[in-house]
C-alpha cells in the first residue's frame, strides 16, 4: 500500500478536549469550521468539527443510528488536513487518502441480498437504520433518478444495496487483494451508497487494518468527496 502522507486525519474528542483544541487553534489564528447539517462537511475545511447534534439534522435515519450505536456516541468528530499535536494524538481514529483502485468484482443484487442478510452483520446493524418514512424513501429514489438518471425500482432495493455495502466491511466477502492488504471495499457506486461516514470515521469499530471506501451520495452532494473515488481508510489503532 502507498505510504504517502494522509489527506485527512480524523479524531474523536470530548467536549472538553474540543474546547481546548479551539483555544489552541485560535491562538494560532485558526478557526475550526463547524459542520451545520451533514457531518461530512468537516472535510471541506482545513480543520472542521461535527457536534453530536449534527448527526440527525439530515441523516436521522441513516448516519445517526450508526453514530448513536458506536463507541463514539456523544463525542465530537474533528477532521484535519494536518496531524494534531499532543495531547490530541491519542484520539486519532482514522486517516484517509485517495487511491487508485479498481474493484476486482462487484456483486449482483442477489449477492448483495445475501450479504445484507448475513447474521454477523445483522447482529451489528443499529436500531433505526434505514427506517425512512415511506414518502421519504420514495423521494430519495425519485431524486436520484431525476438528478443522476439512475433507475431504481424502489427504496427497498436501494436500502438493500446500502446495507450490503456496510456488511462487506463488517463481515467481508469481497476483498481487494494483496496490493491493498486484502482490504474490504465498497461494493457499489456512490449514487447507490449511503453513510460512508460509518467507515470513514470508524463508527463500525472495525478490526481491519484498512478499508477501501467510496463516498456516499450525501458526501458527493455536499462536495466533501469525489464521486466514485476510492479512499484508503486506515483505522490507526488496529
Amino acid at each position: 500500500m502507498d505510504a504517502k502522507k494522509p489527506w485527512k486525519y480524523c479524531y474523536w474528542l470530548t467536549q472538553e478536549h474540543l474546547l481546548s483544541l479551539k483555544a489552541r487553534m485560535q491562538a494560532q489564528g485558526v478557526e475550526i469550521a463547524r459542520a451545520k447539517q451533514n457531518p461530512c462537511e468537516v472535510m471541506l475545511a482545513e480543520i472542521g468539527y461535527a457536534e453530536p447534534a449534527t448527526w440527525p439534522v439530515i441523516c436521522r435515519f441513516d448516519a445517526a443510528p450508526w453514530y448513536n450505536a458506536s463507541q463514539h456516541a456523544g463525542k465530537y468528530l474533528v477532521v484535519s488536513s494536518q496531524e494534531l499535536d499532543e495531547p490530541f494524538q491519542e484520539y486519532l481514529e482514522t486517516t484517509i487518502e485517495p487511491v487508485e483502485f479498481n474493484p476486482p468484482y462487484m456483486p449482483s443484487p442477489e449477492e448483495q441480498k445475501k450479504l445484507s442478510d448475513d447474521p454477523v452483520y445483522q447482529a451489528r446493524q443499529p436500531n433505526g437504520w434505514g427506517a425512512f418514512p415511506k414518502e421519504m424513501g420514495e423521494a430519495i429514489v425519485n431524486g436520484l433518478g431525476r438528478v443522476f438518471g439512475t433507475k431504481i425500482s424502489n427504496f427497498e432495493d436501494l436500502l438493500c444495496t446500502w446495507t450490503a455495502v456496510h456488511a462487506n466491511f463488517i463481515c467481508p466477502a469481497y476483498r481487494s487483494g494483496e496490493a491493498f492488504g486484502n482490504a474490504p471495499y465498497s461494493i457499489s457506486d456512490s449514487v447507490h451508497m449511503s453513510t460512508c461516514c460509518a467507515e470513514m470515521f470508524n463508527l463500525i469499530d472495525t478490526g481491519e487494518k484498512a478499508l477501501l471506501v467510496r463516498p456516499c451520495i450525501g458526501a458527493v452532494l455536499v462536495k466533501a468527496l469525489e464521486r466514485d473515488q476510492f479512499y484508503l481508510v486506515r483505522p490507526v489503532k488496529n
